[in-house]
């Protein structure tokens, strides 16, 4: 139900949103190639909004990815997430966000989390490049699938971030993110979520991108699960 009403309120937003001037609205549909807690191709839809302009930019984003074999579920995860940040263009930036993930074959019923941090520029040149790292207090609240396990529910974290974007052709990007997320308590208690996608300008408004997620965790809800997730994702971005 959670879910339906996130993408209810989504594609409310989307309609509203992008008949107003500096809002943006993404769609992509792509496959995924999983191994590790899942291990099948799946199909991922994703949806943003964006608003940019030389004060405050906003993103709303919610994604969704499934698979059925056999008549048998092997996939469904929901992302969501809201994330505002204050002078964007500037050499400091303060942003909050929140986000919500659900996916049981990872062990998540439902996540639920909150951060507030600072993202500083390291070197930007428009059209080509910009290069940041950012640092936040992160606040989760998990339920987790077993009923038994050994993790806390509650969790703050620190989260430290790069990220790059680079142009390496006429109309094709590189981007590159790195989460690490230490539990504040006990260091020996973190993610690690890092992301390198390739985006190429295939028309106008339409993209071809690739991308390859890793993700490890260094603590797992029960031995049901494995540390370690590995996505590489194909597939078409629509911008409008």
């Amino acid at each position: 139900m959670k879910k339906t009403i996130l993408f209810v309120l989504l594609t409310t937003i989307t309609t509203i949103c992008t008949a107003q001037k500096n809002w943006n609205f993404e769609i992509s549909a792509s496959s995924t190639i999983n191994s590790g807690n899942v291990n099948d191709l799946s199909l991922k839809n994703a949806e943003t909004i964006k608003r940019n302009d030389s004060l405050i930019s906003y993103e709303l984003n919610y994604k969704f990815v499934y698979n059925k074999k056999d008549s048998e579920e092997t996939n469904k995860g929901t992302t969501a997430g809201f994330k505002t940040d204050l002078f964007q263009y500037g050499k400091w930036s303060p942003y909050w966000a929140m986000e919500y993930f659900s996916n049981k074959y990872k062990g998540y019923d439902n996540k639920w989390s909150a951060l507030a941090g600072v993202k500083y520029r390291i070197y930007n040149k428009p059209d080509t490049c910009d290069y940041s790292i950012s640092t936040a207090v992160v606040y989760d609240n998990v339920d987790y699938t077993p009923e038994e396990n050994t993790l806390d529910n509650e969790v703050y974290r620190l989260s430290i971030r790069p990220k790059i974007k680079q142009k390496i052709g006429e109309t094709l990007y590189l981007l590159h993110n790195t989460f690490y997320q230490p539990n504040l308590k006990d260091f020996r208690d973190y993610l690690i979520t890092s992301t390198t996608k390739l985006e190429n300008k295939l028309g106008k408004k339409l993209y071809l991108q690739i991308s390859f997620e890793y993700e490890y965790r260094s603590k797992v809800p029960t031995e049901d699960y494995k540390k370690s997730d590995i996505c590489t994702e194909i597939g078409l971005k629509l911008k409008l």
